[in-house]
């Protein structure tokens, strides 16, 4: 469902400058080439469609990191997790300037929220979620599970669920964030759990699999009310799905199918309604010739869909602005490996 014929021919600059924020925009996470150091943040001013790059390294004359995972906004900051540096840069939302550092984790992955003064950061390679005083912005405990490489996690009420990406786990992780302890283990019948949503109805959907270890993904939705399982779609084997993403209204999910070769079976954006009872089996939106799209985002205020490709980590990345009904608006040229996005309102 491309629509290429009704994109803006206006030119979209690499601007190396600082962004007016006041503008409805949206911030992109590059998350660089593995060993580089260039990973870094750009911001596409949607009021004039017009891109900003490089943006901490414009306002700290220094690398970010080394393989940007994730940005997460908590009291006006931006905790970014870096993680082949292992470790936490905190920045101002608005001047992009360095506040803090924060060393002593293992490969963060994701940072949540989960009260006003604690945040938990999932990582790889070991069993550890780290639970971060926010105030000081010290790491004040770990809570061991009983995989490995905590990933995506989703909160609750007062509790957080935490997937885990390892092949040898079916378990999902239900932790009392009142006191950090783990309360229930639920049971899923796909492995290496590595994204989770909530819908419209309060239920969590999580995404399971690895394709490239013979580990089947599955699509899995879980009521918290009843705590059951009420139903498992799974993937065909030659399957790749990752980065499951809701819309604002909860009731429609997403999900990129990745093909590395670039091929055009099982490769794009796909779309499916929390009321469908079957997994869709066409793209909603195909990946480009010979690539593949790497990152997913809905900006709540449009319904816009944005796609990155990222040209294999050897150049500039492309962002793809679509309409809701999968048409092609516009394109920007962002950093090296755009992973995520976060929408800015005001």
């Amino acid at each position: 469902m491309l629509f290429f014929s009704c994109v803006k021919d206006k030119p979209n600059p690499d601007h190396l400058q600082l962004p007016d924020q006041s503008n409805h925009g949206v911030i992109l996470v590059n998350e660089g080439a593995f060993g580089n150091n260039n990973g870094d943040l750009s911001f596409i001013d949607l009021n004039n469609n017009i891109i900003y790059n490089q943006l901490y390294k414009l306002s700290n004359n220094k690398s970010l990191g080394d393989i940007i995972q994730s940005a997460t906004l908590i009291n006006d900051k931006y905790y970014i997790a870096i993680n082949n540096s292992n470790k936490i840069v905190v920045i101002d939302r608005l001047s992009f300037k360095e506040m803090t550092i924060i060393h002593g984790i293992q490969s963060p992955r994701y940072i949540l929220q989960v009260s006003p003064n604690t945040a938990y950061i999932s990582s790889l390679y070991n069993n550890l979620i780290y639970v971060l005083d926010i105030p000081s912005n010290t790491i004040k405990k770990t809570i061991s599970i009983d995989s490995q490489n905590p990933e995506a996690m989703k909160m609750i009420d007062q509790y957080c669920y935490v997937t885990s990406w390892d092949t040898a786990s079916s378990t999902v992780y239900k932790i009392n964030t009142l006191n950090d302890s783990i309360e229930k283990r639920i049971d899923i019948q796909g492995r290496a759990s590595h994204g989770i949503q909530k819908d419209i109805n309060n239920h969590l959907w999580i995404l399971s699999g690895n394709k490239y270890k013979n580990k089947i993904s599955h699509l899995t939705r879980y009521n918290p009310s009843t705590q059951l399982i009420d139903a498992t779609f799974t993937f065909k084997s030659d399957e790749d799905p990752f980065r499951l993403t809701m819309n604002s209204r909860g009731d429609t999910l997403y999900f990129i199918n990745i093909n590395y070769a670039g091929a055009s079976t099982n490769n794009g954006l796909y779309k499916m309604s929390i009321y469908d009872l079957n997994l869709p089996t066409m793209p909603f939106i195909s990946a480009p010739p010979n690539s593949y799209f790497w990152a997913v985002g809905i900006d709540s205020l449009t319904n816009h869909i944005f796609l990155s490709d990222p040209k294999g980590f050897t150049q500039q990345t492309t962002i793809y602005q679509y309409s809701n009904n999968g048409e092609l608006i516009n394109q920007f040229n962002a950093g090296i490996g755009t992973n995520s996005f976060i929408f800015k309102y005001k």
